[in-house]
């Protein structure tokens, strides 16, 4: 036995040791030896000896990790002179990484990731959210005046706005992908052409939203608007929080989280979607805290206790239900994101499409608790160190029992999230619209060509493309300040956090919905101490109302004051609405006949001997019980 291990330890050690020659070639000419890039940041002791050793990388490492055969050389990504190893003149137009911080120096800008120290881009600490980003002590921190690292960012973003740069992209990874960068810099996300497209908060379409104007190119527009003092460096504040959100090439397709390399590249992944561990960007904002269904959950969501959607714990990915396009990623009501589910559940969705649910999205049954804002205001706050009118106040985190469920112009029974929202010290009154779909009328948008946009390009959005909705409740002057008040109900459509289908009861019990939210304040800007509140949202055919509104008590903090983050509390039935049917139509005597034929039927299912076919007849009972009934009979 000794004898015959050791000769598969020679045969494998010659094994290994052929690879080792045969993979020498590749390691040693794939990089440029003669680059100072690798020269420098190839030599370990140099790196230690100038300070930077967390700058130290194997060159033959990041070959196999950008799996490029040796392209791009180091400057085609990073920019800079690798002929000269004079360290300024190599560093001169160099991109890099930043971070955004706030503090004394900063005011959530941009900040040079040296200032608090150079570490190396790998994960660290338990929290997937954060895992990227550095975690100096607090006398470093101190002694940089820096109160907060807020995030990372990658150098395809212009630090001055944070905004996503097609020129960066064009000069960087345009040189190897040119189509690719030109496809997604033409794209809906690469020029943010929705979000930009909501110019102002009083517009009736596509009207006021969760995520407010927008500021970036603004600013005039929204201080005739404002009916105080708002300056054009309170609008730059307010714009980079907003940009940092939206995604640049870096941000979908490296992956250092994965802890396999500092130069891993490859095809976006689930954690790229919410943000690689460099903070609360991308879809783990408004997924996760405007909707309230958002796919990762965990520590990504608010509260971290809702419970995890199925296919996100079957290890289904966002890109297999999101079929990308030239970089195009459709709307969020796609038929194609929507006809995913036959990939999995084809016999059941043809059993719904020939039931009495036909016209129900899958969604409006199998999402029950959601998550994230209960109530939203913008007013006068605190952003990043920068006073401003126009803080958003979301901290009202918190879940909800049961979505509502409202029928959209297709005559689709869609789940959606109501809760009440403001827009404090507006100049212009505005009318209630009752309910209305959130489509955007065609309009120009003026490019930032500084940053490689074109000078303008055009948007619209149908009534369907997101199926999100909203009610302006019109405007209000009679807090105690901040007059004028704008008010409206978000209604974002849920499609995330799927799992199992609430009861027939819940909506065929009475023609009422009725859903209880229960939330936490805890902002630290604005309160001496977090406070708590709930109410209870009542939707039937007389209209929609938000009743039992409780807190407990509210400290504000410093300069705030209640009607700042809270004028639910001066007019607590604003955002009620009458005349317009929210019920779910139903026959009770004929539900009840149904029901119990179904439970008849799940109970003789029940006294047969289990198997695959039994099964499949059971999930297809509570679909389609006809069909169910007739894939009995074929077995009998």
């Amino acid at each position: 036995m000794l004898q015959m291990m050791g000769k598969k330890m020679k045969r494998s050690v010659w094994c290994v040791g052929l690879l080792g020659v045969l993979l020498l070639p590749l390691t040693s000419w794939a990089y440029d030896a003669e680059s100072s890039c690798v020269q420098c940041h190839g030599d370990r002791a140099k790196m230690d000896e100038l300070g930077a050793g967390s700058l130290y990388l194997d060159p033959a490492a990041v070959d196999r990790e950008v799996n490029m055969g040796g392209e791009p050389t180091c400057v085609d990504c990073h920019q800079g002179n690798a002929q000269t190893g004079d360290k300024d003149l190599a560093h001169q137009g160099l991109l890099k990484p930043f971070l955004m911080a706030v503090g004394k120096t900063v005011k959530g800008e941009a900040l040079d990731r040296s200032v608090v120290g150079l570490v190396p881009l790998e994960p660290s600490g338990p929290s997937q959210l954060s895992a990227m980003l550095p975690k100096p002590a607090k006398e470093t921190l101190k002694k940089a005046g820096v109160k907060k690292v807020l995030g990372l960012y990658y150098h395809d973003r212009d630090p001055k706005t944070f905004a996503y740069s097609p020129k960066i992209a064009e000069s960087t990874c345009g040189k190897c992908h040119a189509q690719e960068v030109n496809d997604y810099n033409s794209s809906a996300k690469g020029l943010l052409k929705h979000q930009r497209a909501f110019q102002s908060f009083t517009e009736g379409l596509p009207g006021p939203q969760n995520c407010g104007a927008w500021f970036g190119d603004n600013f005039e527009r929204l201080a005739e608007q404002t009916a105080v003092p708002y300056s054009a460096r309170q609008n730059a504040a307010i714009d980079r929080q907003c940009n940092k959100c939206h995604a640049g090439c870096n941000d979908c397709h490296f992956k250092p989280y994965k802890g396999e390399g500092r130069h891993l590249f490859g095809r976006p992944e689930t954690p790229s979607c919410y943000g690689g561990g460099r903070a609360t960007i991308c879809h783990a904002g408004p997924m996760d805290r405007r909707r309230g269904a958002g796919y990762m959950r965990g520590e990504y969501a608010f509260p971290k206790d809702l419970p995890p959607g199925v296919h996100v714990q079957n290890g289904v990915g966002c890109l297999d239900c999101h079929n990308v396009t030239n970089h195009r990623f459709g709307h969020l009501a796609s038929d194609e994101a929507r006809n995913s589910c036959n990939e999995c559940h084809q016999e059941i969705v043809e059993a719904v499409q020939s039931s009495e649910h036909s016209n129900v999205d899958c969604a409006s049954c199998h999402i029950q608790a959601v998550g994230g804002y209960q109530f939203t205001f913008w007013g006068p706050g605190n952003v990043a160190g920068v006073e401003t009118p126009y803080a958003k106040h979301k901290e009202y985190y918190g879940s909800r029992d049961l979505p509502t469920l409202i029928k959209n112009p297709a005559g689709r029974w869609i789940p959606v999230k109501p809760f009440p929202m403001a827009v404090l010290n507006q100049k212009d009154d505005v009318e209630p619209s009752g309910l209305r779909f959130r489509a955007i009328p065609r309009r120009t948008i003026q490019g930032k060509t500084q940053l490689g946009e074109p000078e303008a390009f055009e948007v619209a959005r149908e009534l369907t493309d997101v199926n999100d909705a909203f009610i302006i409740n019109g405007t209000r002057s009679d807090l105690p300040g901040n007059n004028k008040a704008l008010l409206w109900i978000q209604m974002d459509k849920m499609s995330h956090a799927l799992g199992a289908a609430r009861s027939c009861e819940s909506c065929h019990a009475s023609k009422s919905q009725v859903s209880h939210s229960e939330f936490v304040y805890a902002s630290k800007k604005d309160v001496a101490e977090p406070f708590r509140g709930s109410y209870t949202l009542v939707a039937d055919a007389e209209g929609m109302r938000f009743l039992d509104i409780k807190t407990t008590e509210i400290k504000p903090k410093n300069k705030r004051r209640v009607e700042d983050f809270a004028p639910f509390k001066f007019f607590p039935e604003a955002w009620n609405v009458k005349g317009i049917d929210f019920s779910i139509p139903f026959d009770e005597a004929k539900y009840k006949g149904n029901h119990e034929e179904l439970q008849a039927f799940l109970r003789k299912l029940e006294q047969m001997p289990e198997g695959k076919d039994i099964v499949r007849i059971r999930a297809i009972a509570v679909h389609n019980l006809a069909k169910a009934k007739e894939m009995l009979a074929t077995l009998d």
